[in-house]
């Protein structure tokens, strides 16, 4: 593929400088290597390989339309690389070059690319990192089954001759992997399913248990885990990543809702308060919900179930949950998982200091970003 990613890292003034420098080392190295795995499975010799088929050149060029192109957008938009940094984070921090498994590390983004290629399909985005979304592209059937596939390439890239992993390493990685797609399943569903059937007495921890179950895993429960597994941890140091990673994934669901309503710049990349468009029942919603005297009560939710897309009725809906306290009421939440992120970081004793300092600046980083 001849298409170049686009790489902007401003976002990075966001960082604490000591996270900041080892982004940098990074962040290039991370993008070039999800790329060129993408582009590895996608060629002709590992595609025959993999379907035990030759293919025509007709049913390559509808493999690349299909399959291929509407993926690779997402990866040539500009993107922080957040999954992929933290598992060559966690390995080169138990002292295990990240170079030597590129596929693995690819894998993180890979799965989260995939997860967002669907999500796009539940939600009818138009956007995704300023782009079409890949069902805008080539339509909801073949997005659809083009997401699946690309969510399930994992298999073949750890279990091929050069995987690099000890049989015990990629078969730990396969399971965790496979668990954390089913329970991710089960949070998309409660997601998706709370504003189709209209339910609005859902309370706050209802919503963070689902939040467990769905934003938690690809974003950072699962990049910790291939990370901490990859470099040979203990299963009690794996565990003590995923914990870590399901805090800091409710903290940053939490505050990604807040920035889909409320973006701290002009870089968001999708559409400005998507999610009441679509009726979403967050935990913002359900605070307002809980705060707001009746007739705004009422308000809110009936711009929430009109599935609005003016902006005057999506603003005022922004402003009952403001004059509510939602908005602060759902950041003094996050800072709670934050501070229990940062206990799990100061228990990892059996990480370096340097280490610790960085995995806390990356727990800073996402409770105070701007995008």
């Amino acid at each position: 593929m001849n298409a170049a990613a686009q790489y902007c890292d401003d976002f990075l003034a966001d960082m604490a400088p000591v996270l900041a420098d080892q982004y940098r080392q990074w962040y290039p190295w991370c993008r070039e290597t999800v790329l060129a795995t993408i582009d590895r499975l996608a060629s002709k010799p590992f595609l025959e390989d993999a379907l035990g088929v030759p293919l025509s050149p007709s049913m390559l060029q509808a493999v690349r339309d299909a399959w291929l192109i509407p993926y690779r957008a997402y990866h040539l938009r500009i993107g922080k690389m957040l999954r992929p940094f933290l598992v060559c984070s966690v390995m080169q921090a138990f002292e295990r070059d990240p170079r030597s498994l590129p596929s693995v590390v690819a894998i993180a983004e890979i799965i989260h690319a995939a997860s967002l290629v669907l999500d796009d399909v539940a939600d009818d985005s138009p956007l995704r990192r300023g782009g079409p979304t890949a069902h805008r592209m080539v339509g909801v059937c073949v997005a659809g089954a083009a997401g699946s596939a690309w969510l399930n390439v994992y298999l073949k890239l750890l279990t091929a001759p050069d995987a690099g992993l000890a049989p015990a390493q990629a078969q730990s990685l396969v399971d965790q992997i496979a668990w954390e797609h089913w329970v991710t399943g089960i949070g998309t569903t409660i997601d998706t399913t709370w504003p189709w059937i209209g339910r609005l007495d859902g309370t706050p921890a209802e919503y963070l248990q689902s939040v467990v179950h769905r934003s938690t895993s690809y974003t950072y429960r699962l990049p910790l885990k291939i990370g901490a597994i990859a470099a040979g941890a203990t299963p009690d140091q794996v565990a003590r990543f995923a914990a870590l990673g399901e805090e800091l994934g409710i903290a940053f669901q939490i505050i990604d809702d807040i920035l889909n309503v409320q973006p701290g710049d002009d870089k968001w990349g999708k559409v400005l308060a998507e999610d009441i468009t679509q009726g979403k029942i967050n935990l913002q919603v359900l605070l307002a919900l809980e705060r707001l005297p009746s007739p705004a009560r009422d308000e809110l939710i009936d711009i929430l179930q009109s599935r609005t897309d003016d902006p005057g009725r999506l603003g005022r809906a922004v402003a009952l949950m403001q004059s509510s306290g939602a908005f602060d009421a759902a950041r003094d939440i996050a800072l709670q998982y934050v501070a229990n992120t940062q206990t799990l970081v100061a228990e990892m004793d059996f990480l370096n200091p340097i280490d610790r300092e960085r995995l806390a600046a990356f727990v800073d980083y996402v409770i105070h970003r701007s995008r």
